[in-house]
């Protein structure tokens, strides 16, 4: 009895071991804008943070990228910055350096720039769902604090914020 009754708890634990199930759940975030974006020019998201490189002697090398702009409307783009951007000593010290935040060779400041549909988008209305022409976002020391300058030494970091809009009136 004690031999069947060990082979019926060995079964039993098999079924039971078979029937297990592992779920894994994945939650999916999407920032929705249905008028606007920019991204990589390979339509990959912008990164979130970027590290500009100091050279002792010539400040912060200046960082790039080449983004697009998509749009679902053939329509003038304005952008601009939300803010100057500084970046601060996370120390809590009062240093800071200026940066200046360029899109497509000119440099963004906190006043709408704007820019044609027929620059950005070349191919006319159809080309939209391609994307903008490529364009280069750079970031660059100064002009308040220009490259010679010398930065005490710290830990950096500050936002750049972009915002972009739709004109109000078609191409």
């Amino acid at each position: 009895m004690n031999f069947a009754m060990k082979v019926m708890a060995v079964a039993i634990m098999g079924f039971s071991l078979n029937a297990m199930a592992v779920q894994k759940d994945i939650t999916i975030n999407a920032n929705v804008d249905p008028s606007l974006d920019m991204t990589l020019s390979d339509a990959q998201p912008l990164p979130t943070s970027v590290t500009m490189q100091y050279i002792p002697g010539n400040g912060l090398a200046p960082y790039t990228m080449q983004t697009k702009i998509w749009s679902n409307a053939y329509k003038d783009v304005n952008i601009k910055l939300a803010n100057d951007v500084l970046l601060y000593d996370r120390a809590g010290t009062s240093n800071s350096v200026a940066i200046t935040v360029s899109y497509g060779g000119s440099a963004l400041t906190t006043t709408d720039r704007l820019m044609k549909a027929s620059t950005l988008f070349p191919g006319g209305s159809t080309a939209i769902s391609n994307g903008s022409i490529e364009q280069e976002l750079k970031f660059t020391q100064g002009p308040l604090t220009p490259p010679a300058t010398a930065i005490a030494a710290g830990n950096y970091t500050g936002v750049v914020g972009i915002v972009l809009t739709q004109a109000t009136t078609s191409a």
